[in-house]
C-alpha cells in the first residue's frame, strides 16, 4: 500500500517538474516584448492574396460545414450549397477552428468581424470569397419586455460616428486601446444584468483577469451611461446567452449575436450594427505549406507556450479554474456522502412512500446526464432566483453524487450475512442500532472502494459546469483557447491537471483509509482472542 501510494506521489511530482521546466522555457520575458506577441498585430498580414482550397460554393457539395451551438443558419447555407454533406456544431469558436484544422470539418460558418480575426491568426485558414447574407448584430431582451424600447432609444442617442470608430476600435491592430470604461456613473437606476458570449473576439470575449470585453460590452456601456444603470456582465457559451434570457437570468444578452427572422419571432431584438454571414475554410495545401515552413517548430512551441500562459497572466485564470473544481468536488463529495448515509437510514426503514420516492430519484440521476441535471436546476428550478452558479453546480453535483453513494452504500449493506443483525438483536441491540453499528461498519469494507471511484469520476464530472457559466478547470482552458485561437498547450495542460488531481485524490483516500485501519487496529486488545 506504501508503495503504490509513493509511486502516485512520484507521478505527481514528476508532472509538476515536467509543468516548471516549461514555464521555465517559455517564460522569457525578457526577449518576447509585447508588440511581438499582441495577438492584434497578426491583423497586418495580408490576407486578401491566400488562396482558398475552395472559392466557389458548390464546390462544398458533400461537405461538412459547421456552426456552433444555437446558431440556426442552416437553411441559409442549404440556399447557396443544396447538396451540403452535414452540418456538425460546436461549442466554441475554437473548436471549430480545430476541426477545420484537423479535416473534421470542411468550412465553417460564422459572422465577418470573428471570422476575419480567426483567419488573420491562423495562416493555413482563408476566408471563401463571397458571403452569404448580410444581416445585422443585435442584443437580445425576453419576448415583450418594454425595457427594449429603452434601451432602443439609448442606442438611437448614440452617434453612427461614434460606433463606428468603436468598431474601428475592436477590429484593429492596436491592443493598447482594446480595454472598456470604468462604470464611474452614479447608477440611480440600479444595476442590470447582461449574459454575453465570452469566446468571440474581438465582439465580446474573456480578456485580462477574466473580465469580458469586447465592441458589443462597450457598446452596452455608452448605452447603459445614457440610461444611468450599471451593468453586471457574466460570459457563457452562445447557447446559453439565448437560454440564460429566456429563464429570466439576465435582462439582455450579447456577444456576435445575429437577428435573424427566427430568432425575433422568440426574442425582440436592438440591432446595432451591420453584419454579413461567411463561411472560413482552409487554405490551398501550397499555401498553408509555406506558411508552415517559414518558422521553426521549437520557436512556434515555445511562442504558443508564452500566448498560452505568460500573456496576460492567463495562468491565473487556470489557477482560478483549478480552485473551482476542487472546491466544487470535495463541498459536493462530502455533502452527498452525508445525504447518501442520510437516504440508507431512511431506507432501513423500509417504508412504502419514501423508499418509492428513493428509487425515483436514483434512477432520474442514473437515467439523466449531469450537464442536463445542470442546466434544469440553473436555468429553470432556480431560474427566478439570483443564485450564484457555483451554488447551483455545487446542489447539481451534490444530489447526482448522493444518488450514487447512496446505492453503493445500501448495496454493500444488503451485502452483509443477516446472521450479524439477527447476532446484534440477541445482544439486545434495537433494529436501528444493529443496522447503524454492525452492518454499516462491516459493510464498510465493500463500499468505501467504490465510492473512492465514484469521487474521481464526480472530480472529472465536474468539467461540465461551464454549461452553466462556471469558470472551472476545463471552461479556462476553453477560454484561453478563444483568445489564442491554439489548442495544444490549453488542451495538454487541463488534460495533465486533471490527471495529477485524479491520483492526488486516489493517494489522499488511500492514505486516509490504511491510516484508518491501523487506528482500528490499535483499539484491539493484544492477546485476546476474538473468534
Amino acid at each position: 500500500m506504501i508503495m503504490k501510494a509513493g509511486k502516485n506521489c512520484l507521478i505527481i511530482i514528476t508532472l509538476a517538474l515536467l509543468l516548471l521546466v516549461a514555464a521555465a522555457w517559455g517564460d522569457q520575458e525578457s526577449v518576447y516584448s509585447e508588440t511581438e506577441y499582441s495577438e492584434g498585430q497578426v491583423q497586418e498580414q495580408n490576407t486578401s492574396d491566400r488562396v482558398p482550397e475552395f472559392q466557389e460554393f458548390s464546390e462544398l457539395s458533400g461537405k461538412t460545414v459547421s456552426m456552433l451551438v444555437g446558431a440556426p443558419f442552416e437553411e441559409l447555407v442549404k440556399s447557396f450549397v443544396p447538396d451540403v454533406g452535414r452540418f456538425t456544431y460546436y461549442s466554441s469558436m475554437a473548436d471549430m477552428l480545430l476541426a477545420l484544422q484537423s479535416g473534421k470539418t470542411d468550412a465553417i460558418l460564422n459572422n465577418n468581424a470573428v471570422a476575419a480575426l480567426a483567419v488573420n491568426r491562423n495562416s493555413d485558414l482563408a476566408l471563401l470569397p463571397h458571403s452569404l447574407k448580410d444581416s445585422a448584430f443585435g442584443y437580445v431582451f425576453e419576448k415583450g419586455d418594454s425595457r427594449r424600447d429603452e434601451w432602443q432609444e439609448a442606442l438611437d442617442r448614440i452617434p453612427e460616428e461614434t460606433i463606428d470608430n468603436l468598431w474601428e476600435k475592436w477590429t484593429g491592430t492596436d491592443e493598447s486601446v482594446k480595454h472598456v470604461p470604468e462604470q464611474d456613473w452614479p447608477g440611480e437606476n440600479g444595476t442590470v444584468k447582461a449574459a454575453m458570449c465570452d469566446t468571440l473576439e474581438p465582439v465580446s470575449y474573456s480578456g485580462e483577469n477574466g473580465e469580458i470585453i469586447g465592441f458589443d460590452v462597450e457598446l452596452i456601456l455608452l448605452m447603459a451611461k445614457d440610461l444611468d444603470v450599471h451593468v453586471s456582465f457574466t460570459g457563457m457559451e452562445l447557447a446559453s446567452v439565448l437560454s440564460g434570457v429566456q429563464a429570466g437570468k439576465a435582462l439582455l444578452g450579447g456577444g456576435s449575436i445575429i437577428a435573424t427572422d427566427e430568432r425575433k419571432e422568440l426574442m425582440d431584438f436592438v440591432e446595432y450594427y451591420p453584419a454579413q454571414f461567411v463561411l472560413v475554410v482552409r487554405a490551398a495545401a501550397d499555401e498553408a505549406s509555406s506558411a508552415s515552413d517559414s518558422s521553426s517548430f521549437l520557436s512556434d512551441l515555445r511562442d504558443s507556450f508564452y500566448r498560452t500562459f505568460i500573456k496576460e497572466d492567463r495562468y491565473a485564470m487556470v489557477l482560478s479554474g483549478l480552485w473551482l473544481t476542487v472546491l466544487m468536488s470535495l463541498s459536493s463529495g462530502a455533502a452527498g456522502a452525508a445525504l447518501a448515509y442520510l437516504l440508507v437510514l431512511i431506507r432501513h426503514k423500509n417504508l412504502r412512500v419514501p423508499n418509492a420516492l428513493l428509487s425515483v430519484y436514483e434512477a432520474l440521476v442514473a437515467g439523466v446526464p449531469a450537464v442536463v441535471i445542470l442546466m434544469v436546476l440553473y436555468y429553470i428550478i432556480f431560474g427566478k432566483f439570483s443564485m450564484p452558479a457555483v451554488a447551483v453546480a455545487i446542489i447539481g453535483f451534490t444530489f447526482i453524487f448522493g444518488a450514487r453513494a447512496y446505492g453503493a452504500i445500501w448495496n454493500a449493506a444488503s451485502a452483509v450475512d443477516d446472521g450479524q443483525r439477527e447476532a446484534a438483536l440477541a445482544l439486545g441491540y434495537t433494529a436501528d442500532m444493529s443496522f447503524k453499528r454492525v452492518i454499516l461498519p462491516q459493510a464498510k469494507r465493500i463500499y468505501a472502494p467504490v465510492l473512492q471511484s465514484q469521487f474521481v469520476s464526480l472530480l472529472k464530472e465536474t468539467s461540465v459546469a461551464g454549461y452553466i457559466t462556471v469558470v472551472e478547470l476545463t471552461r479556462a482552458g476553453d477560454l484561453i483557447r478563444s483568445r489564442t485561437m491554439e489548442a495544444f498547450f490549453p488542451l495538454i495542460a487541463i488534460a495533465l491537471i486533471y490527471f495529477a488531481l485524479t491520483r492526488l485524490m486516489t493517494t489522499a483516500a488511500e492514505l486516509a483509509r490504511k491510516a484508518a485501519e491501523k487506528k482500528k487496529e490499535a483499539r484491539v486488545i493484544k492477546g485476546v482472542d476474538r473468534t
